[in-house]
């Protein structure tokens, strides 16, 4: 059997991926080819085979008998990290989050137990020369796997992520903090590919930010399945599409990917109406008396058939949309809840202070704010559910507010949707008054037939968020509450909850970390800081800014104590003014700076016009070259700036 023998670039290769569960086909001759470095963002819709995808590349899950056989081609150097959406924290109890690493690495947590277990006989006073032997063999077994960089790289993400290593009860750590800890572990792995499944969800944008930067500066390819466009477009360089049995590749960003996307709808869009128009004239053809199609060819009546499969086939290949209908109560009243001069204290804990909050029918607000800084004690406030401490608080009467969060407390698992939603009836009863048919109200939440009737324990994680939001929104609200509401939905669903609520004539609040969705639906923002909230007009964008000084600002109060106690809180000595060199420099080096702002503007220039729609292996040396040009000037250009700063101050 001849060896296989590989570019140096490609990672693996599969071929003639072919899975279905029962009657639905997940892939159909599918493929796919990874090369070193490549950075793919991979979407599609819920339940259409991105985790099922992920396990095939772990070898969990095996595709289905083929001809011709499913090929899994692998370089010699392949190797691979999975980062599941949740932990696995049953089974790990013994570990503690300096070690919780472990988990991930068999090898290393067997070689772990036996070195515990040997420091345990050597602290009763159990010595031998076997006992010392064997440690020593254990700590070279563990250097040589690794263990120790793993072990160091792990910690020190932890620290980024500001986790303190000392905690033991891992399962007392909010959903984000455990987020953090896949993170840390992801990050500090030394595979060459790494899957990450979904791993932004329940965090707050400094930690997605710290995750991107990180992704960024990492020569690992990698996968992401995420939600978070923001994400996709700033982390990827080419789009894995999951659509129809085939897994679509696409060298580029995510925005390019969309661009092309619309693209390609509008010339199916073209199509389809050639074809359309072709129908018509011979459908009519077609429809005249027996005597006039006397004279009609066979082949002319073959190319009808094919004619209207044509169409169909075009037809199933147009997006799919999801029929969101958020109702509201009808209330005509603009103004609903008034905060004057509020404040919220636990015992003699502020939590909240200086509150002054109006919600007029028709907002849209972006409530943000990192964790635990009182995001979800504000939102008990307008509900009702706790009063202020202090100030005035007023809403209209019998004011319904409705929250929608990931929980899923409400879905029975062993219900069907169909059961679910109809609640014992055949039609869903809108709150609008109309009505309509249980299976045509699912099937406008993206739900097939077969789903339609199994039990819901056997639904995807986005499916059953999907069917979360079909129940929710039947109901009505004057004010409705989204908690992280684009946790595992694919992005054909938050698109079109987005456009939903934006057309949404009632009152919105929306508790997120998704950058994008926050952008495109909401015209103000509250953000929770220091005790109180600020306002801004717009989105994520327009807050950005301010999220960024006030990091600028954290990180030089961290260092004002070492700085004041370095000079012993005394006066700094009086500069001296320039000598003559110095004097002949400050004539200088102001042409010096304008030639390499020059020389920055055009390397930038070059950026711009470079061509990401097709990135082969020389061109992305050529973009690294770029960008470290890029790099080195506007590093020697702040050199510059701070000497010509300070020979400024210190003229005479």
């Amino acid at each position: 059997m001849k060896t296989k023998r590989y570019h140096v670039s490609l990672l693996c290769n599969l071929q003639n991926i072919n899975l279905s569960f029962g009657q639905k086909v997940i892939f159909n001759d599918a493929k796919l080819a990874i090369n070193d470095g490549d950075k793919m963002g991979l979407i599609g819709l819920n339940g259409m085979g991105k985790s099922t995808l992920f396990n095939i590349l772990a070898s969990r899950v095996k595709p289905d008998e083929s001809s011709p056989a499913f090929i899994f081609d692998k370089s010699s150097n392949f190797s691979l990290f999975y980062i599941p959406q949740e932990l696995e924290l049953d089974g790990f109890s013994e570990l503690k989050l300096s070690n919780f690493y472990l988990s991930f690495y068999p090898k290393l947590m067997s070689i772990q137990k036996e070195l515990s277990s040997i420091e345990h006989k050597l602290e009763s006073g159990e010595y031998s020369d076997e006992i010392i032997q064997r440690q020593q063999e254990l700590l070279s077994e563990f250097e040589h796997k690794g263990g120790w960089e793993i072990e160091s790289q792990y910690l020190s993400y932890l620290k980024l992520f500001n986790l303190q290593d000392e905690i033991n009860d891992l399962k007392s750590l909010s959903g984000g903090e455990q987020k953090k800890i896949a993170l840390s572990i992801g990050l500090s792995a030394k595979a060459n590919l790494v899957l990450w499944d979904e791993p932004t969800n329940h965090l707050d944008i400094e930690t997605i930010e710290l995750f991107e930067d990180e992704l960024n500066s990492c020569n690992q390819a990698y996968i992401i399945i995420s939600h978070d466009r923001y994400l996709l477009n700033h982390v990827t360089n080419r789009i894995l599409h999951i659509e129809a049995g085939t897994i679509n590749s696409f060298q580029g960003t995510y925005l390019e990917y969309l661009e092309y996307l619309e693209e390609k709808q509008k010339e199916l869009e073209k199509g389809l109406d050639r074809l359309e128009n072709k129908h018509r004239r011979e459908l009519a053809w077609m429809r005249q008396g027996i005597k006039a199609r006397g004279t009609r060819s066979k082949k002319r009546v073959e190319g009808f058939e094919n004619l209207k499969g044509s169409i169909s086939e075009l037809k199933a290949k147009s997006k799919k949309k999801v029929n969101l209908s958020l109702e509201h109560s009808g209330r005509k009243s603009k103004q609903l809840i008034t905060i004057k001069d509020g404040s919220f204290s636990y015992d003699d804990n502020v939590l909240l202070k200086n509150l002054n909050l109006k919600i007029a029918k028709g907002d849209k607000i972006a409530l943000m704010g990192k964790n635990g800084v009182g995001k979800t004690t504000l939102i008990k406030i307008l509900q009702g559910k706790e009063k202020l401490t202090s100030g005035t608080f007023k809403a209209l009467d019998e004011l319904n507010v409705t929250c929608f969060d990931q929980k899923r407390d409400e879905l029975d698992p062993n219900q069907t949707p169909f059961q679910m939603i109809g609640e014992g009836q055949d039609f869903v009863h809108l709150s609008n008054g109309n009505k309509k048919h249980v299976i045509s109200y699912l099937e406008d939440f993206l739900f097939s037939k077969d789903q339609i009737n199994r039990p819901i324990y056997t639904l995807s994680g986005g499916e059953k968020n999907r069917l979360q939001l079909a129940y929710f929104m039947k109901r009505s609200a004057d004010l409705w509450v989204f908690d992280e509401p684009t946790n595992d939905l694919d992005i054909e669903t938050i698109e079109i909850l987005e456009r939903e609520i934006k057309n949404y004539k009632a009152a919105v609040i929306i508790i997120g970390h998704d950058r994008a969705f926050l952008d495109n639906t909401c015209d103000q923002t509250w953000l929770v800081h220091d005790k109180t909230i600020e306002h801004f007009q717009g989105g994520f964008s327009q807050v950005a800014p301010y999220l960024d000084a006030i990091a600028l600002e954290e990180a030089i109060k961290q260092k004002e104590p070492a700085a004041s106690s370095a000079t012993n809180k005394k006066e700094p000595p009086k500069r001296a003014g320039l000598n003559n060199k110095e004097k002949l420099r400050l004539e200088n080096i102001e042409d010096e700076v304008s030639k390499f702002e020059s020389i920055v503007e055009n390397l930038k220039e070059k950026l711009t016009s470079f061509d990401y729609s097709q990135v082969d292996k020389e061109s992305k040396k050529q973009l690294q070259s770029l960008n470290s040009e890029i790099e080195k000037n506007e590093t020697h250009l702040l050199k510059l700036y701070g000497e010509w700063e300070d020979l400024q101050s210190r003229q005479d």
